[in-house]
């Protein structure tokens, strides 16, 4: 698995925002990552990127979020958030969220409804995973290669 450098998720270079465990909190990181992308002139991107961004987001809500103990809860919606970052010839995308818990790949039985969001960013992205962040959780990533 490849892992990001410790310091990646503070770049000055990162587009990003916080995001609440509300409903909205997917539209706001689909929305940035649409405007971002084609401000950098890589629109072409934009449809994975926003499924990736989506997935991540609703994850991070679901799933991690809920993990943290209830008096925690305020301080782990504050500690969702996206970063985007352009790099030579990629694109990263990534989710931060309060837990330390790694996401998992798994098939879902057939008559699931639920489940396969990460089986879409494995299909859409050219390499995902995730790197702890320190003090703050993890950032489930993705990369797209632009080049």
């Amino acid at each position: 698995m490849m892992r990001m450098p410790a310091d990646w998720w503070d770049s000055p270079t990162a587009v990003g925002c916080p995001l609440s465990r509300g409903p909205q909190s997917g539209r706001t990181a689909r929305r940035l990552t649409r405007s971002t992308l084609r401000d950098w002139g890589l629109a072409f991107l934009s449809e994975d990127a926003e499924t990736i961004v989506g997935e991540f987001v609703a994850n991070a809500v679901t799933h991690a979020a809920a993990t943290v103990v209830p008096s925690q809860r305020r301080q782990a919606a504050d500690g969702l958030g996206l970063r985007l970052l352009r790099r030579n010839g990629e694109v990263i995308c990534a989710v931060l969220d309060p837990s330390d818990k790694a996401p998992l790949l798994k098939a879902p039985a057939a008559g699931e409804e639920a489940g396969r969001g990460l089986q879409m960013v494995d299909a859409l992205s050219d390499v995902w995973g995730w790197s702890p962040v320190a003090g703050r959780g993890k950032a489930v990533w993705a990369v797209l290669f632009c080049a």
